[in-house]
């Protein structure tokens, strides 16, 4: 189950943020002409994380999808399936080796998630960040205010889209998840973003 609540904690926890925006204007400007574009993203994922001795802790894969304003889908296939999943109203946590399903109401404070990147909201990510370009095509990116999972994270493009992105938290853990087979403003239908709860699973409502 770690990896299940790893994820979901890592795209969707809940944090408001209301500084004003931090970092070069030019800075913010290039990282909101790189992300102004995406409305869809599809990719295959590989996720690493490694503890503050730079040891590998547990790796896993799977598929990331996302289409403004809010849908998610991060589905690990590997080493155990697990499933999140979201249409903007309600997030589905789904752990097959468990048969448990948790159903609870997505929340649209996620400026302290990475998911901010890929909400079209781009004036949410310039107010809860200072963002900074540390070299050509990559971007750090630190928290204005507490409440974020994460003490800095960092986004990697390669030819104009999205290549990593790495979390550091305030352990020094660094999760590092790496995207192959990327599509750009794929069409996505809408019910890939509904969950259908399968027969006999146990169901957790937090809704």
């Amino acid at each position: 189950m770690h990896l299940f609540k790893f994820a979901v904690s890592i795209m969707f926890s809940i944090g408001i943020c209301n500084a004003q925006a931090g970092g070069k204007s030019k800075d913010i400007q290039q990282l909101r002409d790189l992300l102004q574009p995406i409305t869809s993203l599809s990719a295959q994922f590989e996720q690493q994380i490694i503890d503050a001795n730079g040891l590998s802790i547990q790796n896993s894969s799977g598929l990331f999808q996302v289409a403004q304003p809010n849908n998610l889908r991060w589905i690990v296939a590997e080493p155990l399936p697990q499933q999140v999943i979201s249409d903007g109203v309600t997030l589905w946590l789904y752990d097959p080796d468990l048969e448990q399903v948790v159903v609870q109401a997505f929340d649209a404070n996620i400026e302290s998630t990475p998911a901010v990147l890929f909400s079209g909201d781009l004036d949410r990510l310039d107010t809860a960040y200072s963002i900074v370009q540390t070299s050509d095509m990559v971007f750090e990116l630190t928290p204005e205010q507490g409440g974020s999972l994460f003490s800095s994270m960092q986004i990697v493009f390669a030819n104009g889209a999205p290549e990593s992105i790495a979390l550091t938290d305030g352990l020094d853990q660094v999760t590092v998840i790496r995207f192959t087979a990327l599509e750009l403003n794929p069409e996505l239908a809408a019910d890939l973003f509904v969950f259908e709860i399968p027969a006999g699973v146990d169901v957790i409502r937090n809704d």
